[in-house]
């Protein structure tokens, strides 16, 4: 009966988007393989899309469970096969269970900061332009995005690490949670200080915090950044992208279709999509794919060049269009992809497309050879997505986990006596996004170099 009548409201919102201004949907280009991915070449490039996956669907657990540490410079546990604890954690935490493609999925990343739900007002008390924006909303709102911060580093818990990309997760809606769905509705402008506004104000602190990460800084190049997120988060994930010409790629699960784009100044938005690329992830038949189908806000898919917004299809699960919208069993999916007949699959990259000159940076190609070399130390290990369906994420399973390399084994008992993770600057962020009640909002920022 709940989701029946869940199913009825968000029919509701289609056909109001129906009357509203916003650009109409446009044809896929169906003869650009690269801007349609069927669900029947996904295997190809699951390893890439297998860590937002993951990330978009631990945004919806509490980033106070990652972030346990007793002070700012102790290092995070691992066992003795390399792992953190915040892999291990959003590993359980999404999946039910501890599967090993999961675990190799994501071990190249390290969890640093994130806002749980606190109302974003000025991050950086000093920003004056988001302090006349903050008083020119009409009313308060109780809550905040909810976002986790990631940073990919070869060896994430040797210490000491540069960071090669950072990814910004961002969460989608839960139940009935007003504020969510009052963000959801954003498009229809109203006074509320909703999600989109506070992120439009406080997007460039927010990549100032991650410009400030310990790794960040001692990278050689400028790591990328990315944005991620699952529904609501999608559409977030897309909003900063649009708001921040940092962000330069974002990976977009079962995403709404609004995108926050009439928020931007048109100007603004023309300069930030060049060189941007959008993956819009989906499995077939949820129930967001409809909306996307009448109506959608800026930019449309199938659009071949700044920026590419490319759609990934994903046939995961049965089940009814709202059970269908579910990201966990999506995230299965594409994980198990990783692994064919219980070996990993090569990394592969989606092809540009013709005649639209995106170039990846350094870092992206030291990111994508890493996992390359990586094949070799990669243990055999069976499917696991079919047996979740669509019951996520109370699925307790037994995994058989193959024996280690001896190469391996030695390799990670060397990272597990390193020095281990110092997150100074992660640790800082945190307390700046988190102590909202019963004291001042946001400390001062340090400026970014």
């Amino acid at each position: 009966m709940r989701t029946n009548f869940r199913a009825a409201v968000l029919s509701f919102m289609v056909a109001s988007m129906a009357t509203a201004y916003v650009s109409p949907a446009t044809a896929q280009s169906k003869e650009d393989p690269a801007l349609n991915i069927l669900a029947s070449d996904l295997p190809s490039y699951s390893r890439y899309y297998a860590p937002y996956a993951i990330q978009s669907a631990a945004a919806y657990l509490s980033f106070k469970q990652f972030d346990k540490q007793p002070d700012d410079t102790s290092p995070m546990k691992i066992d003795n096969e390399g792992y953190g604890d915040d892999v291990k954690y959003a590993v359980q935490g999404v999946f039910g269970g501890d599967p090993m493609p999961a675990r190799e999925a994501i071990r190249e990343w390290q969890y640093q900061f994130g806002n749980d739900g606190a109302p974003l007002k000025c991050i950086d008390v000093k920003d004056n332009a988001c302090k006349d924006a903050y008083s020119k909303r009409g009313w308060e709102f109780g809550s905040g995005p909810v976002y986790h911060v990631w940073a990919r580093q070869r060896f994430p818990h040797a210490g000491r690490e540069e960071c090669t990309e950072i990814s910004i997760a961002f969460r989608g809606t839960v139940g009935w949670n007003r504020w969510d769905w009052t963000s959801n509705a954003a498009r229809y402008a109203t006074p509320y200080d909703d999600y989109y506004h506070q992120l439009q104000r406080n997007i460039n602190a927010i990549v100032n915090q991650i410009r400030n990460l310990d790794c960040y800084k001692r990278a050689r190049h400028a790591p990328q950044i990315v944005s991620t997120g699952h529904s609501l988060g999608a559409g977030l994930a897309q909003f900063v992208a649009l708001a921040n010409k940092r962000i330069r790629k974002v990976f977009a699960f079962d995403p709404s279709p609004v995108t926050g784009a009439h928020l931007i100044d048109k100007n603004v938005l023309r300069a930030n999509v060049q060189g941007l690329t959008i993956d819009r992830i989906a499995q077939y038949g949820e129930v967001l794919s409809y909306p996307r189908r009448l109506v959608e806000e800026y930019p449309p898919a199938g659009s071949p060049c700044n920026p590419v917004v490319r759609t990934v299809n994903v046939d995961a699960v049965r089940g009814g269009a709202v059970d269908l919208h579910m990201i966990n069993p999506l995230a299965a999916r594409i994980v198990d992809l990783t692994y064919d007949r219980g070996r990993q699959v090569s990394y592969g990259e989606p092809d540009a497309p013709a005649g639209c000159n995106v170039r990846d940076n350094s870092d992206e190609v030291a990111s994508a050879g890493g996992q390359r070399r990586l094949v070799a130390f990669k243990p055999n290990y069976g499917g696991y997505a079919d047996q979740l369906g669509a019951s996520y994420p109370d699925v307790q399973q037994d995994v058989k986990v193959a024996r280690l390399p001896a190469a391996r084994m030695q390799r990670m008992a060397m990272v597990a006596r390193g020095q281990g993770s110092k997150r100074t600057g992660a640790i800082s962020a945190y307390k700046q996004v988190a102590q909202f009640e019963s004291a001042p909002s946001f400390v001062q920022l340090v400026p970014a170099q």
